[in-house]
């Protein structure tokens, strides 16, 4: 997983820099005439520093601010969280890191919510204290819960140390130094070799001061498409930390004809009465793998948790 990522992100850094470069100086002549009329030229200029901007804010948001916020949201939590006995119900040991004694596992809790719903969730976490088997099956640890529900992350172990990557931050800081470095080169090489005197009039379309910006505006783009994938996912989960449990009774089931990794996703309709006896009837969509389609539910009842303030948004937490 870590080799893949480490080559599409190469794959689209080739793209986005050297390559466009590389095609512009290829096949286009040095011109020593304006390409475009002033009002043109300054017009690729605007779109190019508006292209730009975005990517350098986009990353000082992502690597930066981001991350602060969620310091801050944590701090938040640690002082005003709401606190919840977890009892550990499975435990997996990932990967045991022997320079610094540490373990990666991942463990399942069982705690009530915002409103007092038992629910199960999984976490993956380091443990450095892995002699002192905090978190084997059956033992109990405290949690607490963000009492914002509109915040990540939604809880935290209740001794949770909270602070920044020393390596990790600096990796950071240098790579958006060569970023803005990289943007200001752009225009100050192009602008040197090939403005002769008539200003930005050289500029078309293609040039690498726009392309370059474009490619990586487009790489930014699949990214932030990439991560909206799980945003159901982080909606789901704002049911499962503040919802109400609730009886369903199942309308119908059925296959929506979508797959994902040939895995089919099914469409639950639900009917159900929520906490002051006010009936609705929900539709909910979920993946599930073919080696448990059979045990699927088809007619009777269902457990599924609801959102108070919206109570046609379901989850069905338990998986078939």
């Amino acid at each position: 997983m870590k080799f893949m990522i480490i080559f599409w992100g190469i794959l689209l850094f080739f793209f986005c820099i050297p390559f466009p470069i590389f095609i512009y100086m290829v096949s286009e002549e040095l011109a020593t005439e304006p390409r475009n009329s002033l009002a043109v030229s300054y017009g690729y200029l605007g779109f190019s520093l508006l292209i730009w901007a975005y990517v350098i804010i986009f990353f000082i948001n992502k690597l930066f601010i981001k991350t602060f916020k969620e310091k801050n949201t944590i701090q938040s939590i640690l002082q005003n969280g709401i606190p919840r006995d977890a009892n550990i119900i499975d435990y997996k040991l990932l990967k045991y890191i022997p320079k610094e004694n540490m373990n990666l596992i991942e463990v399942k809790f069982s705690f009530p919510n915002l409103s007092n719903t038992v629910i199960e969730h999984k976490m993956m976490f380091h443990d450095s204290k892995p002699r002192e088997k905090r978190f084997a099956i059956g033992n109990k640890i405290k949690v607490l819960l963000n009492p914002k529900v509109s915040q990540e992350p939604y809880f935290i172990l209740s001794d949770q140390k909270v602070g920044f990557n020393t390596s990790g931050m600096i990796l950071r800081i240098v790579f958006l130094v060569l970023l803005i470095s990289y943007v200001i080169g752009l225009y100050f090489y192009f602008y040197s070799r090939e403005s002769f005197d008539f200003g930005w009039r050289f500029l078309t379309l293609m040039h690498p001061i726009i392309f370059s910006g474009v490619m990586t505006m487009i790489y930014v783009l699949v990214f932030q498409l990439i991560f909206a994938k799980f945003f159901k996912n982080k909606k789901e989960e704002r049911i499962l930390f503040s919802g109400r449990n609730a009886e369903a009774n199942i309308i119908s089931v059925s296959q929506t004809g979508l797959l994902v990794n040939d895995q089919p996703e099914i469409m639950f309709q639900v009917s159900f009465k929520d906490f002051k006896g006010t009936e609705h009837i929900a539709v909910y969509k979920k993946i599930v793998s073919l080696l448990n389609l059979s045990s699927v539910p088809k007619y009777g009842t269902i457990e599924i948790m609801y959102d108070e303030n919206d109570p046609k948004k379901i989850i069905i937490p338990k998986g078939f």
